[in-house]
């Protein structure tokens, strides 16, 4: 049962921080350089200008299977060759396939003078990479590695203090908390090229949406929630692949100046513990899904905060269980929408293309089975047991 009044909980002071200055401090530390865009996007995209302006070779893209548009644009748009390696069945990366793709696109002697990208990402903490970063540089020693830690944004000791083999971070801000823009780019070498400065209708239009947001939670108004995801979508429009790279707004980097970042921490390791326990133990799990391998407290001696908790659905098992109302075999899209029908919204990660599925048959079908919860610092531990409660009464009602 929810808990509504009864005493007061005492709560213990949280650590508040500047977030932009504690990353860019922390890079600094370790002899890199921070730079602060918009978006995911805008930042791959700043990164990409960086190696292009800093190489005369050809240079070509190697990317996980496993990747949304708008970590692929961002290269497409620079007219950059673009390949895919395959991943394994937790999400690791697939080193004989990638170290082969490598060998094959430098050859023995690279006598062509080509210089590889390598983005590497450790989907929700939960994979190690930096075994495979190693194996990259031996392999190819001019090979440029960026690592995307979105995933992992709020453990920052664990891509900047140990084993810091990657050229280049990216991560999305805003993908961990309520602004309206925020990315950050980080290089081992001074970045060589700016960004552009000043308002965009991308910034404008997710504050209003946001701002609309607020007041929807306060008062449900259908048309008001309409309205706030039409400016959303909107925004994600006016983007130009990251062919255009702006920086973070003032309004974006205000709020980041003054974050309770221990209360965020505290609040999703708890809610992720709480989430995986309950899914692990329900009759189910196993049967009509999967979880990935748990995300451990702690990595050689660095706090992990978790950023979501995916799932993998046994499609076929759902498809011998229930079919739609027009009499088809339901499908993940199909269960996802009878979650947020009863309010819980786990989206979908994330549709690839034809080419990227060809290349690894693991990717594909993470693309096409997997959902991912919010465990993140609004909700806490009633709220997760009402996921996990849901989650199972519709598999139970298949």
């Amino acid at each position: 049962m929810y808990e509504i009044g009864s005493e007061f909980n005492f709560l213990k002071t949280s650590k508040r921080q500047n977030l932009v200055a504690s990353l860019s401090e922390i890079a600094q530390n370790n002899d890199r350089y921070a730079e602060f865009l918009r978006c995911g996007r805008d930042a791959i995209g700043f990164i990409a200008d960086d190696i292009i302006a800093k190489n005369d070779d050809e240079i070509r893209v190697l990317m996980p299977a496993l990747a949304c548009d708008s970590m692929v644009r961002p290269f497409e748009v620079r007219g950059l060759g673009i390949s895919y390696y395959a991943l394994g069945e937790n999400l690791s990366v697939d080193e004989n396939d990638l170290i082969g793709k490598i060998s094959e696109i430098t050859g023995d002697d690279n006598e062509e003078k080509v210089t590889p990208i390598i983005l590497l990402m450790n989907f929700f903490g939960c994979t190690r990479i930096s075994e495979v970063t190693k194996k990259i540089k031996d392999t190819c020693r001019k090979a440029i590695i960026i690592e995307d830690v979105t995933h992992i944004l709020m453990d920052p000791d664990k891509y900047l203090v140990q084993d810091i083999l990657a050229d280049y971070h990216v991560g999305s801000i805003r993908k961990w908390l309520g602004v309206p823009d925020g990315a950050v780019a980080i290089s081992s070498t001074e970045f060589v090229m700016g960004a552009l400065t000043g308002e965009t209708d991308f910034t404008a239009l997710r504050t209003e949406a946001l701002i609309e947001k607020t007041e929807y939670l306060d008062n449900g108004d259908q048309e008001l929630k309409a309205h706030f995801r039409k400016l959303l979508s909107d925004a994600e429009d006016s983007l130009s692949d990251g062919l255009d790279p702006y920086h973070m707004s003032d309004v974006s980097a205000e709020y980041l100046s003054d974050l309770d970042t221990g209360y965020i921490r505290t609040r999703r390791s708890a809610n992720y513990r709480n989430l995986y326990k309950m899914l692990k133990e329900a009759p189910l799990c196993d049967k009509a899904y999967r979880l990935l391998p748990e995300i451990p407290e702690s990595d050689n001696g660095y706090e992990s905060t978790p950023f979501m908790l995916p799932i993998v659905l046994d499609v076929d098992f759902l498809r011998r269980s229930a079919i739609t109302d027009d009499g088809k075999a339901i499908t993940r899209d199909d269960f996802e929408k009878r979650l947020a029908q009863r309010g819980v919204y786990a989206p979908v990660l994330w549709p690839i293309s034809d080419e990227a599925g060809k290349v690894s048959e693991n990717a594909r079908h993470f693309s096409e089975n997997m959902l991912a919860f919010w465990i993140d610092q609004r909700y806490n531990r009633f709220d997760m047991e009402q996921v996990a409660e849901i989650l199972n009464d519709e598999l139970s009602r298949l």
